[in-house]
């Protein structure tokens, strides 16, 4: 009875397993086919109605306090200011010995060369004051945002390891999970509000940066499988 439970045990954990890959699999051919048109409609179109539409509709209540709350969060994805928290939260995982944490989060600077490579390639203009308030300058190309690439990979990344943790109770888990996607949504936000992206630059560097976290997440959580020391 033991041995035919623990084959039905075996044959469910199979299939599971084989369900699981099929759906990461359909996952990243989703999002990949979606940053494809998105591309395409921004490399041979101008920025159309709903880019104008939302960038207008967040510019409308304009203070120059919300303009520093929003330059705020903006600033976070400076190379100066992103390689520092990376840096700062791989060496807090590397101290304490999580070493494939500490991996996993040095990982999201991947996402600076994926949006310059993108930038080069798309070469699409920055919005410009014929369309939008400009309140904060910025360089190099538009799409996509590589702010948003890098805190959807970044913050995506302490997601991940939040909610796969063997020590954190579930109300922490939900805590940090929030807090994350609280960033990741600011973030986007501020780089409309701020005349330095469309919309349509913002949700590519978020999808690019799901599938970058769909890649390097499933490497870790592969790994954190078979440590003996994990978070």
């Amino acid at each position: 009875m033991n041995s035919e439970s623990h084959d039905i045990y075996e044959k469910f954990k199979i299939k599971f397993n084989d369900k699981r890959k099929t759906l990461f699999l359909c996952f990243s051919i989703f999002f990949a086919i979606v940053f494809l048109f998105l591309s395409f409609f921004v490399i041979f179109f101008s920025p159309q109605y709903w880019d104008v539409s939302v960038s207008q509709e967040l510019q409308e209540d304009q203070n120059i306090l919300l303009d520093v709350v929003m330059k705020a969060l903006s600033w976070l994805g400076t190379v100066y200011a992103a390689s520092t928290m990376v840096s700062v939260w791989a060496f807090i995982f590397f101290i304490f010995k999580y070493i494939r944490e500490g991996i996993f989060v040095l990982s999201s600077l991947l996402s600076g060369g994926l949006s310059y490579i993108l930038k080069m390639w798309i070469d699409r203009p920055r919005p410009s004051v014929d369309f939008v308030r400009i309140v904060e300058e910025a360089h190099y190309q538009s799409f996509t945002s590589g702010h948003v690439l890098f805190y959807t990979s970044f913050f995506g990344t302490l997601l991940i390891i939040a909610l796969f943790s063997k020590i954190l109770k579930w109300k922490w888990k939900i805590l940090i999970s929030l807090s994350c996607i609280a960033m990741v949504t600011l973030g986007a936000i501020s780089r409309i509000y701020l005349g330095a992206h469309w919309f349509t630059d913002v949700m590519g560097g978020f999808i690019v940066g799901i599938l970058l976290i769909m890649i390097t997440g499933s490497i870790y959580l592969r790994s954190k499988k078979n440590s003996a020391n994990s978070f």
